[in-house]
């Protein structure tokens, strides 16, 4: 005869079974799991160099000052939230981050300041964007205030023109692909719609006046 230990683990035994054949639940029965509120969307604040400091200011919130690099909710700040960074030896530098309100690289470009070697590209913007709106980083180029001499100087402000031109001829490349698929053809001609030229022309304007800062930069930093 079974004894009655014996019946219940058979009992349990064929629950299990009969638990693990039966089908999962349809695919979209489930609630979504809540959002974390750590997990709304942050931005990375930082310098080349690195390790110095910045204050961030905008909208209704109190001013953050931060040691870099250091993650940041910007749109807590507003949609044009403001990052002024600074240290011993630089040339303070201030930015202001607007909250990306188009689809298009070339819609961007022409709002003055949107576009800027400092920022990351933005995310994509889809319909339902809100507070994703900002690039995932901000890098602040803080530039020499001291030499040891002249050579010195010109070397270093030499080398800072030539990385903006690098910096602004890969949003310049970004901008011809997209604007490429939208060129059209008349008479065999190959036309530029006007938001792109108005673009390119925005794109050449900034250029030059990052290296009207930098020919600036240069004369006003010192001989030590």
């Amino acid at each position: 005869m079974i004894n009655a230990r014996a019946i219940v683990g058979l009992a349990a035994t064929l629950f299990l079974v009969a638990a693990c054949a039966d089908p999962p639940p349809p695919s979209g029965t489930l609630p979504p799991n809540p959002q974390r509120p750590d997990a709304a969307p942050v931005t990375l604040i930082d310098t080349m160099p690195t390790g110095h400091r910045c204050i961030v200011t905008g909208g209704k919130a109190p001013p953050l000052t931060v040691t870099t690099p250091r993650l940041v909710p910007l749109h807590q700040y507003g949609d044009a939230p403001v990052i002024d960074c600074f240290g011993d030896g630089f040339l303070r530098q201030r930015k202001a981050i607007l909250a990306n309100k188009s689809t298009r690289l070339a819609e961007q470009m022409i709002v003055p300041g949107a576009i800027d070697p400092a920022f990351a590209p933005y995310p994509k913007r889809e319909r339902s964007s809100g507070k994703g709106d900002f690039p995932a980083w901000v890098r602040i180029r803080l530039q020499r205030s001291g030499f040891d001499s002249i050579a010195e100087r010109d070397r270093y402000y030499a080398a800072e023109a030539q990385w903006i031109d690098t910096a602004w001829s890969t949003i310049e490349d970004r901008l011809k692909l997209e604007c490429r698929s939208r060129q059209t053809q008349a008479q065999g001609l190959i036309l530029l719609d006007a938001l792109c030229k108005d673009a390119f022309h925005a794109l050449a304007d900034r250029q030059a006046a990052d290296r009207t800062t930098v020919e600036v930069n240069r004369r006003q930093s010192t001989i030590r």
